[in-house]
């Protein structure tokens, strides 16, 4: 005699679905898809998700601490300060460009030999 295994039926939803339900853009869940971190089918090219494996992929995950955000903010700001003051410089020296200077090298091999 045969087990009879329960056969649970999938929620298939679109990434748009799995977006809004998230609250992430849906260019996020293509990252997360892209790196495998999301649990998710592909049928015939299309991506889908199971919205019961999505729960439970939630539940699982790790909370974050307000701490730990606060302090990825501070990062992300210190590195575009960053970005800023090496612009900053380069544009001061000459590098990079600028109306005056054109583009880097542009003028390389041009000047007259003596």
């Amino acid at each position: 005699m045969h087990r009879r295994e329960s056969v649970r039926s999938m929620a298939l939803v679109t990434i748009k679905d799995v977006s809004a339900y998230l609250t992430v853009k849906e260019s996020t869940l293509y990252s997360w898809v892209h790196s495998g971190s999301i649990p998710f089918h592909r049928l015939n090219g299309l991506i889908r998700f199971d919205m019961e494996e999505i729960k439970a992929w939630v539940k699982t995950s790790r909370p974050v601490s307000t701490d730990s955000i606060g302090s990825l903010k501070k990062k992300g700001a210190a590195q575009e300060i960053d970005r800023i003051v090496r612009k900053s410089i380069d544009s001061a020296k000459g590098f990079g460009y600028n109306q005056s200077n054109g583009k880097p090298g542009q003028h390389d091999g041009l000047r007259k030999e003596v």
